[in-house]
């Protein structure tokens, strides 16, 4: 039987939640979806929701004097919180994010006995990457892409748990405020430089993660640089208009230089290594390697590269 198959577009939203797993605590979007799916590291319906919340894989709260990994900023250790929901008012938040994207609540896909089976069988987990969007024109339903990572903010004279996205028009949107603020990313620079923008802890503040509650921070197990983050959105911007990044223009500096290993070709390969974003240069390798090969060119060229 020939076999083919369609892609959907299908469109959502997101909350906060957080992923328990191996004694961590993960803070994430939760994806939620029009036809009442939702990723939590794993794409389920509501009824596989309910288990993940029931099986404490996901939830709204974590224990005071618990570390919370917030994905691509850092690790916070919890002082104290409030937090917004239970497990049963967490449920019921949700499934209101979806009867808001879905007023009618029609369509709303289950995963059946015979799908559960068949992903059990061939070790299918589902967890596809939502893609950022805006809605330039609704005629003809223009949009634009866009993609983004969170961050701390001061505003209002308080502390927020942002989430910033880059769009290809070169705006920014910050969302998770009381009101989503829209600049362009040329003056972002200024709030990246002034401390508006923030991913270490120096004293104890409350931070407001919309949707979720206020957890009090005093410091950080580690954290990225705040600088590196405005690289990274750089970076972001540049993919988005097609244009090469500072981790492609590496890679490719890397290469020619294996090519052709002058002196001319490592101080470029110099240059571009160290304007790739510190946290991202550990992914220039692979697995096993990492950066290494390319520190060991730059930094100790004298030494023989291993085989």
């Amino acid at each position: 039987m020939q076999k083919i198959r369609r892609m959907k577009q299908i469109e959502g939203t997101t909350t906060p939640g957080i992923i328990h797993n191996g004694g961590h605590h993960f803070l994430i979007p939760v994806q939620i979806y029009e036809d009442g799916m939702i990723n939590c590291w794993e794409l389920v319906d509501l009824k596989g929701l309910k288990q993940k919340i029931d099986d404490y894989w996901l939830s709204s709260h974590i224990p005071n004097g618990e570390l919370l990994s917030i994905h691509g900023l850092g690790a916070y250790p919890v002082e104290q919180a409030s937090w917004a929901y239970n497990d049963s008012s967490y449920y019921e938040h949700i499934q209101r994010k979806i009867r808001t994207l879905n007023p009618e609540f029609q369509n709303i896909t289950e995963i059946t006995p015979r799908q559960q089976q068949l992903m059990e069988a061939r070790r299918i987990s589902h967890s596809p990457k939502a893609i950022d969007f805006a809605v330039v024109s609704e005629f003809f339903y223009e949009t634009i892409q866009g993609d983004g990572f969170s961050i701390f903010m001061r505003y209002g004279g308080q502390h927020y748990l942002v989430h910033l996205v880059v769009y290809e028009d070169g705006q920014v949107a910050i969302y998770n405020l009381p009101h989503p603020v829209k600049v362009s990313i040329d003056e972002l620079a200024v709030w990246f430089g002034d401390g508006t923008f923030f991913t270490t802890i120096e004293r104890p503040i409350v931070i407001h993660i919309l949707d979720l509650g206020e957890v009090t921070f005093s410091e950080e197990s580690f954290a990225e640089n705040v600088d590196d983050k405005y690289l990274e959105l750089l970076d972001m911007y540049k993919k988005l208009s097609g244009k090469q990044t500072t981790f492609e223009e590496c890679r490719s500096a890397y290469h020619l230089y294996l090519e052709d290993p002058s002196e001319f070709n490592r101080a470029q390969l110099k240059e571009k290594y160290e304007r790739v974003p510190e946290h991202q240069r550990l992914y220039l390798g692979d697995m096993d390697t990492k950066d290494m090969d390319y520190q060991r060119i730059i930094y100790t060229p004298e030494e023989k590269r291993e085989v």
